[in-house]
């Protein structure tokens, strides 16, 4: 039996707040044509060899049926000057489609909407899925990589609002 925190969801909430992340945008195709996009920050790779990634959403999203019916998953970096993207794919009470609308995308393999203006994007199949609370893991095998250089920073989201770095950084 757990023992009940001594904090309240929202402290909780503006605790994890104090962790800077990055902000992504993922879409999904079922093989019936349905796709999903939202924004993700909980975000990571896991392994080189084999390359893997991981994502989490939670279980009470609109785009939760899709992604459990899809095998083809894209997860987009998203840049500091793509925050319109980031809130659209927010919205909720949207469908996957109509987070789409007017917003630059290209059918990838097996269709799934891939954002051809992003900085980077990892495609691939879906592998485990692991639930924990009230979200579950994604784990994804990548097979494919996009990678388009630019000077801008990637879109950060931290204390609950998007924040720009304080300086970029050096390779």
């Amino acid at each position: 039996m757990m023992a009940e925190p001594l904090f309240d969801s929202a402290e909780f909430r503006q605790v994890c707040g104090h962790f800077p992340t990055g902000v992504t945008a993922v879409t999904a195709v079922t093989a019936e044509g349905a796709v999903a996009a939202l924004t993700v920050n909980s975000f990571t790779s896991v392994s080189l060899e084999p390359a893997k990634v991981l994502f989490c959403v939670t279980t009470f999203s609109s785009s939760f049926p899709v992604l459990m019916g899809s095998d083809r998953i894209a997860i987009h970096i998203l840049s500091q000057d793509q925050q319109d993207v980031a809130r659209r794919f927010a919205t909720s009470g949207l469908t996957g489609a109509q987070r789409l609308a007017g917003v630059s995308w290209v059918p990838g393999p097996d269709g799934v909407p891939l954002l051809p203006d992003t900085p980077a994007i990892l495609a691939g199949r879906r592998d485990e899925v692991i639930a924990s609370g009230d979200h579950v893991i994604i784990l994804l095998d990548v097979d494919q990589v996009h990678l388009k250089p630019t000077d801008v920073p990637a879109l950060s989201f931290y204390r609950g609002r998007f924040v720009t770095p304080s300086r970029p950084a050096t390779e």
